[in-house]
Protein backbone atom coordinates (compact mmCIF):
# COMPACT_ATOMS: atom_id res chain seq x y z
CA UNK A 1 0.00 0.00 0.00
CA UNK A 2 2.73 2.36 0.54
CA UNK A 3 4.46 3.60 -2.73
CA UNK A 4 14.79 7.64 -6.97
CA UNK A 5 13.19 9.80 -9.79
CA UNK A 6 14.94 10.23 -13.30
CA UNK A 7 14.00 13.63 -14.69
CA UNK A 8 10.69 13.60 -16.19
CA UNK A 9 9.69 13.32 -19.39
CA UNK A 10 10.39 16.23 -21.76
CA UNK A 11 7.80 17.00 -24.70
CA UNK A 12 9.21 20.56 -25.32
CA UNK A 13 9.03 19.94 -28.85
CA UNK A 14 6.27 17.97 -28.76
CA UNK A 15 4.11 20.83 -27.07
CA UNK A 16 5.36 23.12 -29.60
CA UNK A 17 2.49 21.12 -32.39
CA UNK A 18 -0.09 23.25 -30.37
CA UNK A 19 1.40 26.36 -31.14
CA UNK A 20 2.82 25.99 -34.63
CA UNK A 21 0.78 28.18 -36.91
CA UNK A 22 1.43 25.33 -38.77
CA UNK A 23 1.96 25.93 -43.01
CA UNK A 24 1.25 23.14 -45.18
CA UNK A 25 1.72 24.93 -47.92
CA UNK A 26 5.68 25.32 -47.12
CA UNK A 27 5.21 21.19 -47.38
CA UNK A 28 3.50 20.86 -50.38
CA UNK A 29 6.50 23.32 -52.04
CA UNK A 30 9.18 20.76 -51.08
CA UNK A 31 11.25 19.65 -54.08
CA UNK A 32 11.37 15.74 -55.06
CA UNK A 33 12.53 13.77 -51.51
CA UNK A 34 16.28 12.85 -51.08
CA UNK A 35 18.78 11.15 -48.59
CA UNK A 36 20.24 14.04 -46.23
CA UNK A 37 21.73 12.16 -43.50
CA UNK A 38 22.73 8.34 -43.37
CA UNK A 39 22.94 6.64 -39.92
CA UNK A 40 24.36 3.67 -39.59
CA UNK A 41 21.49 1.91 -41.80
CA UNK A 42 19.03 4.14 -41.29
CA UNK A 43 18.50 7.28 -43.62
CA UNK A 44 16.92 10.56 -42.84
CA UNK A 45 15.15 12.06 -45.85
CA UNK A 46 14.75 16.04 -46.75
CA UNK A 47 11.19 15.49 -46.02
CA UNK A 48 11.53 14.71 -42.71
CA UNK A 49 13.91 17.40 -42.17
CA UNK A 50 12.03 19.95 -43.63
CA UNK A 51 8.91 18.79 -41.32
CA UNK A 52 11.21 19.51 -38.44
CA UNK A 53 12.67 22.96 -39.58
CA UNK A 54 8.67 24.18 -39.54
CA UNK A 55 8.44 23.00 -36.10
CA UNK A 56 11.96 24.43 -34.99
CA UNK A 57 10.89 27.70 -36.89
CA UNK A 58 7.87 27.88 -35.04
CA UNK A 59 8.96 26.99 -31.80
CA UNK A 60 11.49 29.66 -32.19
CA UNK A 61 8.58 32.46 -32.77
CA UNK A 62 6.75 31.13 -30.09
CA UNK A 63 9.83 32.08 -27.50
CA UNK A 64 10.98 35.05 -29.38
CA UNK A 65 13.93 33.90 -30.35
CA UNK A 66 15.03 35.52 -33.57
CA UNK A 67 15.18 32.40 -36.49
CA UNK A 68 18.82 31.79 -37.91
CA UNK A 69 19.78 31.87 -41.50
CA UNK A 70 17.67 28.60 -43.03
CA UNK A 71 21.50 26.62 -43.72
CA UNK A 72 21.92 27.21 -40.29
CA UNK A 73 18.78 25.98 -38.92
CA UNK A 74 18.56 23.26 -41.83
CA UNK A 75 22.39 21.89 -39.97
CA UNK A 76 21.14 22.14 -36.39
CA UNK A 77 17.80 20.62 -36.52
CA UNK A 78 19.38 17.98 -38.23
CA UNK A 79 22.22 17.33 -35.93
CA UNK A 80 19.38 17.03 -33.68
CA UNK A 81 17.92 14.12 -35.65
CA UNK A 82 21.39 12.22 -35.89
CA UNK A 83 21.23 12.38 -31.86
CA UNK A 84 17.90 10.88 -32.18
CA UNK A 85 18.14 8.04 -34.41
CA UNK A 86 21.11 6.81 -32.91
CA UNK A 87 19.49 6.26 -29.58
CA UNK A 88 16.01 5.37 -31.74
CA UNK A 89 18.49 2.80 -33.05
CA UNK A 90 19.88 1.80 -29.77
CA UNK A 91 16.44 1.58 -28.66
CA UNK A 92 15.27 -1.05 -30.61
CA UNK A 93 18.06 -3.20 -30.51
CA UNK A 94 17.91 -3.37 -26.28
CA UNK A 95 14.27 -4.71 -27.27
CA UNK A 96 12.62 -1.52 -25.73
CA UNK A 97 9.07 -0.84 -26.13
CA UNK A 98 6.23 1.91 -24.94
CA UNK A 99 3.17 0.87 -22.97
CA UNK A 100 -0.15 2.24 -24.97
CA UNK A 101 -1.61 3.12 -21.85
CA UNK A 102 1.83 5.07 -21.06
CA UNK A 103 1.66 6.57 -24.22
CA UNK A 104 -1.86 7.56 -24.10
CA UNK A 105 -1.38 9.57 -20.53
CA UNK A 106 1.67 11.54 -21.75
CA UNK A 107 -0.70 12.59 -24.79
CA UNK A 108 -3.13 13.48 -22.47
CA UNK A 109 -1.07 15.35 -19.88
CA UNK A 110 0.34 17.54 -23.33
CA UNK A 111 -3.10 18.23 -23.88
CA UNK A 112 -3.68 19.47 -20.53
CA UNK A 113 -0.68 21.30 -19.88
CA UNK A 114 -1.93 23.61 -23.03
CA UNK A 115 -5.28 23.87 -21.50
CA UNK A 116 -7.23 21.70 -23.66
CA UNK A 117 -9.04 17.89 -23.57
CA UNK A 118 -7.33 15.56 -26.04
CA UNK A 119 -10.27 16.02 -28.46
CA UNK A 120 -9.88 19.80 -28.58
CA UNK A 121 -5.86 19.34 -28.90
CA UNK A 122 -6.53 16.70 -31.66
CA UNK A 123 -8.90 19.40 -33.42
CA UNK A 124 -5.92 21.71 -32.97
CA UNK A 125 -3.55 19.49 -33.88
CA UNK A 126 -5.86 18.84 -37.36
CA UNK A 127 -6.19 22.74 -38.09
CA UNK A 128 -2.88 22.90 -37.71
CA UNK A 129 -2.42 20.52 -40.85
CA UNK A 130 -1.12 17.45 -38.50
CA UNK A 131 -2.86 14.36 -36.48
CA UNK A 132 -3.22 13.13 -33.12
CA UNK A 133 -1.06 10.01 -34.68
CA UNK A 134 1.80 12.41 -35.69
CA UNK A 135 1.88 13.49 -32.54
CA UNK A 136 1.66 9.88 -30.98
CA UNK A 137 4.70 8.99 -33.16
CA UNK A 138 6.89 11.68 -31.73
CA UNK A 139 5.77 11.22 -28.56
CA UNK A 140 6.75 7.73 -28.28
CA UNK A 141 9.89 8.10 -29.80
CA UNK A 142 10.46 10.45 -26.90
CA UNK A 143 9.55 7.79 -24.49
CA UNK A 144 11.63 5.33 -25.63
CA UNK A 145 14.88 7.70 -25.86
CA UNK A 146 13.93 8.51 -22.18
CA UNK A 147 13.87 4.67 -21.24
CA UNK A 148 17.39 4.12 -22.73
CA UNK A 149 18.45 7.10 -21.31
CA UNK A 150 17.02 5.22 -17.83
CA UNK A 151 18.95 2.18 -18.47
CA UNK A 152 21.83 3.78 -20.15
CA UNK A 153 22.69 6.74 -17.95
CA UNK A 154 20.59 7.21 -15.04
CA UNK A 155 20.65 3.56 -13.85
CA UNK A 156 24.52 3.52 -12.79
CA UNK A 157 24.39 6.86 -11.24
CA UNK A 158 24.31 6.60 -7.76
CA UNK A 159 24.63 9.22 -4.82
CA UNK A 160 26.53 8.40 -1.52
CA UNK A 161 25.17 9.81 1.93
CA UNK A 162 29.15 10.98 1.89
CA UNK A 163 28.49 12.77 -1.30
CA UNK A 164 25.97 14.39 0.71
CA UNK A 165 27.51 15.02 3.75
CA UNK A 166 30.30 16.62 1.50
CA UNK A 167 27.96 19.11 -0.04
CA UNK A 168 26.61 20.36 2.98
CA UNK A 169 29.82 20.90 4.56
CA UNK A 170 30.99 23.20 1.45
CA UNK A 171 27.70 24.62 1.07
CA UNK A 172 26.77 25.32 4.84
CA UNK A 173 22.48 25.50 4.79
CA UNK A 174 20.99 24.96 1.92
CA UNK A 175 19.03 27.43 0.10
CA UNK A 176 15.98 27.13 -1.74
CA UNK A 177 17.73 29.73 -4.67
CA UNK A 178 16.67 28.84 -8.11
CA UNK A 179 18.42 29.99 -11.20
CA UNK A 180 16.36 30.03 -14.59
CA UNK A 181 20.27 29.96 -16.73
CA UNK A 182 20.60 29.57 -20.41
CA UNK A 183 23.95 28.41 -22.00
CA UNK A 184 26.08 28.39 -25.16
CA UNK A 185 28.23 25.17 -25.88
CA UNK A 186 31.19 25.39 -27.99
CA UNK A 187 31.58 21.88 -28.14
CA UNK A 188 35.12 19.65 -28.26
CA UNK A 189 35.64 16.52 -29.75
CA UNK A 190 36.60 13.51 -27.43
CA UNK A 191 40.96 13.08 -26.86
CA UNK A 192 40.72 17.00 -28.81
CA UNK A 193 44.04 18.14 -30.18
CA UNK A 194 45.86 21.06 -28.87
CA UNK A 195 44.97 23.18 -32.40
CA UNK A 196 41.28 22.16 -31.82
CA UNK A 197 41.09 23.13 -28.10
CA UNK A 198 42.41 26.34 -28.91
CA UNK A 199 40.41 27.00 -32.07
CA UNK A 200 37.61 26.18 -29.90
CA UNK A 201 38.63 28.84 -27.24
CA UNK A 202 39.09 31.31 -29.79
CA UNK A 203 35.20 30.57 -30.92
CA UNK A 204 33.69 30.59 -27.54
CA UNK A 205 35.87 34.38 -26.86
CA UNK A 206 34.11 35.37 -30.36
CA UNK A 207 30.94 34.46 -29.20
CA UNK A 208 31.11 35.82 -25.43
CA UNK A 209 32.55 39.32 -27.50
CA UNK A 210 29.44 39.39 -29.61
CA UNK A 211 27.36 39.01 -26.86
CA UNK A 212 29.06 42.09 -25.25
CA UNK A 213 28.42 44.18 -27.93
CA UNK A 214 24.76 43.31 -27.44
CA UNK A 215 23.81 40.41 -29.14
CA UNK A 216 20.60 38.47 -28.58
CA UNK A 217 21.94 35.58 -26.35
CA UNK A 218 18.88 33.05 -27.24
CA UNK A 219 19.60 34.37 -30.98
CA UNK A 220 23.19 32.95 -31.27
CA UNK A 221 22.59 29.96 -28.90
CA UNK A 222 20.00 28.90 -31.68
CA UNK A 223 22.52 29.42 -34.56
CA UNK A 224 25.71 28.92 -32.80
CA UNK A 225 25.41 26.58 -29.70
CA UNK A 226 26.17 22.55 -30.16
CA UNK A 227 24.30 22.06 -27.33
CA UNK A 228 21.45 19.54 -27.66
CA UNK A 229 18.88 22.88 -26.45
CA UNK A 230 19.97 24.90 -29.22
CA UNK A 231 16.86 25.47 -30.99
CA UNK A 232 15.49 26.19 -27.19
CA UNK A 233 17.94 29.39 -27.14
CA UNK A 234 19.96 27.27 -25.11
CA UNK A 235 17.49 27.58 -22.20
CA UNK A 236 18.60 24.93 -19.45
CA UNK A 237 15.01 25.96 -17.45
CA UNK A 238 14.95 26.72 -13.59
CA UNK A 239 17.36 24.76 -11.16
CA UNK A 240 18.40 24.56 -7.59
CA UNK A 241 22.60 25.32 -6.96
CA UNK A 242 23.08 21.01 -6.66
CA UNK A 243 21.52 20.54 -10.23
CA UNK A 244 23.44 23.05 -11.86
CA UNK A 245 26.16 21.07 -14.02
CA UNK A 246 29.33 21.32 -12.09
CA UNK A 247 31.76 23.06 -15.09
CA UNK A 248 29.83 26.12 -14.25
CA UNK A 249 28.18 25.29 -10.53
CA UNK A 250 31.20 27.83 -8.61
CA UNK A 251 29.89 30.74 -11.10
CA UNK A 252 26.50 31.15 -11.39
CA UNK A 253 25.97 32.34 -8.07
CA UNK A 254 28.25 35.25 -8.43
CA UNK A 255 26.71 36.32 -11.54
CA UNK A 256 23.88 38.71 -11.42
CA UNK A 257 20.42 38.42 -13.69
CA UNK A 258 21.28 39.15 -17.14
CA UNK A 259 24.81 38.56 -16.56
CA UNK A 260 26.74 36.32 -19.30
CA UNK A 261 29.22 33.94 -18.29
CA UNK A 262 33.12 34.48 -19.61
CA UNK A 263 33.70 31.27 -21.48
CA UNK A 264 34.11 28.37 -19.36
CA UNK A 265 36.54 25.31 -20.24
CA UNK A 266 34.87 21.81 -18.85
CA UNK A 267 35.13 18.49 -20.34
CA UNK A 268 32.91 18.68 -23.23
CA UNK A 269 33.82 22.10 -24.63
CA UNK A 270 33.50 25.64 -23.97
CA UNK A 271 30.46 27.28 -21.76
CA UNK A 272 28.88 30.50 -22.04
CA UNK A 273 26.19 30.75 -19.27
CA UNK A 274 23.78 33.57 -18.71
CA UNK A 275 21.73 33.90 -15.41
CA UNK A 276 18.06 35.17 -16.66
CA UNK A 277 16.56 35.17 -13.51
CA UNK A 278 16.73 33.89 -9.72
CA UNK A 279 14.45 33.47 -6.75
CA UNK A 280 13.42 32.06 -3.59
CA UNK A 281 15.04 31.37 -0.48
CA UNK A 282 15.42 29.25 2.62
CA UNK A 283 12.41 27.66 3.76
CA UNK A 284 11.48 25.58 6.80
CA UNK A 285 9.70 21.94 6.02
CA UNK A 286 6.90 21.01 8.27
CA UNK A 287 4.65 18.09 7.02
CA UNK A 288 1.85 16.43 9.15
CA UNK A 289 2.21 13.42 10.00
CA UNK A 290 -1.23 10.71 11.20
CA UNK A 291 -0.49 7.35 13.41
CA UNK A 292 -3.07 5.36 11.36
CA UNK A 293 -4.26 1.51 11.76
CA UNK A 294 -6.10 -0.72 9.05
CA UNK A 295 -8.23 -3.82 8.74
CA UNK A 296 -8.07 -4.84 5.06
CA UNK A 297 -10.44 -7.65 3.37
CA UNK A 298 -8.80 -8.28 0.09
CA UNK A 299 -10.61 -10.12 -3.08
CA UNK A 300 -9.61 -13.78 -3.66
CA UNK A 301 -10.54 -16.42 -6.14
CA UNK A 302 -13.38 -17.53 -3.78
CA UNK A 303 -14.32 -13.57 -2.90
CA UNK A 304 -15.41 -11.37 -5.48
CA UNK A 305 -15.78 -7.49 -4.65
CA UNK A 306 -19.33 -6.99 -3.61
CA UNK A 307 -18.79 -10.71 -1.15
CA UNK A 308 -15.67 -8.14 0.32
CA UNK A 309 -17.55 -5.29 0.73
CA UNK A 310 -20.29 -7.06 2.20
CA UNK A 311 -17.58 -8.99 4.82
CA UNK A 312 -15.87 -5.35 5.50
CA UNK A 313 -19.20 -3.78 6.70
CA UNK A 314 -19.70 -6.70 8.82
CA UNK A 315 -16.49 -6.29 10.72
CA UNK A 316 -17.17 -2.33 11.04
CA UNK A 317 -20.54 -3.49 12.54
CA UNK A 318 -18.58 -5.54 14.77
CA UNK A 319 -16.23 -2.65 16.01
CA UNK A 320 -19.06 -0.28 16.26
CA UNK A 321 -21.06 -2.93 18.69
CA UNK A 322 -18.35 -2.58 21.22
CA UNK A 323 -15.42 -5.25 19.83
CA UNK A 324 -11.75 -4.04 20.34
CA UNK A 325 -10.15 -2.78 16.81
CA UNK A 326 -6.76 -4.33 17.44
CA UNK A 327 -8.30 -7.93 18.14
CA UNK A 328 -10.79 -7.87 15.26
CA UNK A 329 -7.58 -6.99 13.03
CA UNK A 330 -5.63 -9.32 14.17
CA UNK A 331 -8.90 -11.80 13.48
CA UNK A 332 -9.66 -11.33 9.88
CA UNK A 333 -7.27 -8.39 8.26
CA UNK A 334 -5.84 -9.98 4.79
CA UNK A 335 -2.98 -7.38 5.48
CA UNK A 336 -0.82 -10.42 7.78
CA UNK A 337 2.06 -7.70 7.86
CA UNK A 338 0.01 -5.42 10.08
CA UNK A 339 -2.37 -7.54 11.51
CA UNK A 340 -0.01 -9.00 13.77
CA UNK A 341 0.23 -5.40 15.59
CA UNK A 342 -3.77 -5.12 15.27
CA UNK A 343 -4.11 -3.22 12.23
CA UNK A 344 -0.98 -1.02 13.00
CA UNK A 345 0.95 1.03 10.47
CA UNK A 346 2.64 3.38 12.10
CA UNK A 347 3.27 7.00 11.93
CA UNK A 348 2.49 7.72 7.97
CA UNK A 349 3.76 10.96 5.87
CA UNK A 350 1.75 12.98 2.63
CA UNK A 351 2.18 10.64 -0.19
CA UNK A 352 2.90 6.93 0.71
CA UNK A 353 -0.63 5.72 0.89
CA UNK A 354 -2.29 4.45 -2.44
CA UNK A 355 -3.72 7.67 -2.97
CA UNK A 356 -8.08 6.29 -2.13
CA UNK A 357 -6.76 5.21 1.20
CA UNK A 358 -5.16 8.99 1.50
CA UNK A 359 -7.85 10.63 0.73
CA UNK A 360 -10.33 8.65 3.20
CA UNK A 361 -7.67 8.40 6.03
CA UNK A 362 -7.34 12.97 5.30
CA UNK A 363 -11.34 13.02 5.81
CA UNK A 364 -11.64 10.82 9.16
CA UNK A 365 -11.44 13.00 12.56
CA UNK A 366 -9.17 11.12 15.14
CA UNK A 367 -10.70 8.09 16.60
CA UNK A 368 -13.20 7.83 13.75
CA UNK A 369 -13.22 4.31 11.66
CA UNK A 370 -13.98 4.46 7.85
CA UNK A 371 -16.64 3.26 5.80
CA UNK A 372 -15.40 0.30 3.78
CA UNK A 373 -12.75 2.30 1.82
CA UNK A 374 -12.16 0.27 -1.73
CA UNK A 375 -8.49 0.66 -3.15
CA UNK A 376 -7.08 -2.01 -5.60
CA UNK A 377 -6.10 -4.56 -2.57
CA UNK A 378 -9.75 -4.67 -1.56
CA UNK A 379 -11.43 -2.71 1.53
CA UNK A 380 -9.73 -0.72 4.10
CA UNK A 381 -11.45 -0.02 7.34
CA UNK A 382 -9.25 2.97 8.91
CA UNK A 383 -8.73 4.77 11.78
CA UNK A 384 -6.50 7.53 12.49
CA UNK A 385 -5.08 7.36 16.01
CA UNK A 386 -3.27 10.62 16.12
CA UNK A 387 -1.95 13.54 14.19
CA UNK A 388 0.99 15.66 14.67
CA UNK A 389 3.07 18.63 12.92
CA UNK A 390 6.85 17.21 12.10
CA UNK A 391 9.73 19.54 11.25
CA UNK A 392 11.63 17.45 8.78
CA UNK A 393 13.46 20.27 7.73
CA UNK A 394 16.67 18.65 7.78
CA UNK A 395 15.58 15.37 6.43
CA UNK A 396 13.87 17.10 3.74
CA UNK A 397 17.33 19.48 2.75
CA UNK A 398 18.95 16.08 2.85
CA UNK A 399 16.49 14.16 -0.14
CA UNK A 400 16.68 17.35 -1.65
CA UNK A 401 20.17 17.47 -2.12
CA UNK A 402 20.35 13.85 -2.91
CA UNK A 403 18.15 13.80 -5.75
CA UNK A 404 19.45 17.32 -7.23
CA UNK A 405 23.10 15.62 -6.95
CA UNK A 406 21.49 12.82 -8.44
CA UNK A 407 20.17 15.00 -11.38
CA UNK A 408 23.08 16.74 -11.56
CA UNK A 409 25.82 13.34 -12.49
CA UNK A 410 23.01 12.25 -14.66
CA UNK A 411 23.18 15.53 -16.55
CA UNK A 412 26.89 15.51 -17.03
CA UNK A 413 26.87 12.20 -17.74
CA UNK A 414 23.70 12.22 -20.45
CA UNK A 415 25.96 15.07 -22.38
CA UNK A 416 29.19 12.92 -22.36
CA UNK A 417 27.14 10.10 -23.24
CA UNK A 418 25.61 11.48 -26.57
CA UNK A 419 28.79 12.96 -27.26
CA UNK A 420 30.23 9.55 -27.18
CA UNK A 421 27.60 7.57 -29.12
CA UNK A 422 27.45 10.23 -31.66
CA UNK A 423 31.55 9.37 -32.21
CA UNK A 424 31.16 5.95 -32.45
CA UNK A 425 27.93 6.12 -35.09
CA UNK A 426 28.65 6.18 -38.91
CA UNK A 427 27.21 9.52 -40.21
CA UNK A 428 27.05 10.82 -43.90
CA UNK A 429 25.91 14.04 -43.76
CA UNK A 430 25.31 14.69 -47.51
CA UNK A 431 23.34 17.90 -46.43
CA UNK A 432 26.58 19.00 -44.96
CA UNK A 433 29.23 16.63 -46.08
CA UNK A 434 31.97 18.31 -43.98
CA UNK A 435 29.92 17.78 -41.01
Amino acid sequence: MRRRPFASLSLALVLAFTTLGFCAQALADQPLDRIVAVVNDDAIMASELENRVVQARSQLANRGIAIPSIDVLRSQVLERMVIEQIQLQMAEQANLSVDDTELNSAVRGIAQANGMTLEQFADALEADGLSLAIVRGQVRREMLMRELQQRRVASEVNISDREVERYLQQQGAISNARYRLAHILVALPQSPSPDQVSAAGQRAEELYARLQDGADFAALAAAESDSGNALEGGDLGWRRGAEIPRVFADVVPSLGVGEVSEPIRGPGGFHLVKLIDREGGDQQAVIEEQRVRHILIGTNPNRDAQEARALAEQVRQRIASGEDFASVAQQVSDDRGSALNGGMLGWVRPGQMVPAFEEAMNQLAVGQVSQPVRSRFGYHLIEVLERRQQDVTDEAQRNRVRQTLFQRKVNDELEAWLQQIRAEAYVDNRLNPEG
